[in-house]
């Protein structure tokens, strides 16, 4: 993928538009609405109950939203860094109002926060792997609508894609009624197929081109040190 082809996608558009108008405020809601999850995960993390880490991360997003991303540089930063950052930035302020006796109900722009303010790995583990296994999920549901068109056969051969295999290769062409070579094939073509969808993903939440590689190394490990 090079800069040439790499099309203004969800954050970079946040991100060239500095957050503002009608454009980038509904690619920062479409991606707040796809990784809601790993905002509660860093939550639960952080010692709260199911209800009251939906709850906060409810006002947290809604909080984003209305103040924006502020004015970031555009050459830098992934939505994912971005959003724990943002985060951390919102709990601390409720914090702070708690421990002041008053209510927090002022609306501040978040900077964008660089790689240094994300804190220790360990404070973030929950976050980044919830956020592997959204994206994961993301992708596998963009694939199967695209096989709706051959829903027994995705629904057979899904497993191979998901890690849930309990049947043989040779299983899935007789249940299929068809060789087994050609379910090979079509195990191949899906696998291919859904590392695309993958990576186009993650296209949509770095700012450069040059990120995405890293960003996917960076979260295959995350996903299998679950």
């Amino acid at each position: 993928m090079t800069d040439s082809n790499f099309h203004p996608t969800h954050w970079t558009l946040v991100l060239r538009a500095r957050g503002e108008g009608e454009g980038a405020i509904a690619a920062l809601s479409e991606l707040c609405a796809a990784y809601y999850a790993p905002v509660v995960a860093f939550l639960r993390r952080d010692g709260r109950q199911e209800d009251a880490a939906r709850e906060t991360a409810h006002a947290f997003f809604e909080s984003l939203l209305a103040s924006g991303v502020g004015a970031p540089d555009p050459g830098r930063g992934r939505f994912r860094n971005y959003l724990l950052g943002a985060l951390k930035h919102f709990l601390s302020k409720q914090r702070d109002a708690s421990r002041a006796g008053k209510r927090g109900n002022g609306v501040e722009h978040v900077p964008l926060l660089d790689e240094a303010a994300r804190g220790a790995p360990d404070d973030t583990l929950a976050f980044d792997r919830e956020w592997a296994h959204t994206l994961i999920t993301r992708s596998l549901a963009a694939l199967e609508a695209e096989q709706a068109g051959k829903a027994e056969i995705f629904a057979t051969l899904k497993p191979w894609l998901d890690g849930g295999v309990q049947h043989s290769q040779a299983d899935a062409a007789r249940s299929l009624g068809i060789s087994e070579t050609a379910v090979k094939v079509a195990i191949h073509r899906l696998r291919v197929r859904f590392r695309e969808l993958i990576r186009s993903e993650i296209a949509a939440t770095v700012s450069d081109p040059a990120e995405a590689a890293d960003e996917l190394r960076h979260l295959i490990a995350v996903a299998n040190a679950g």
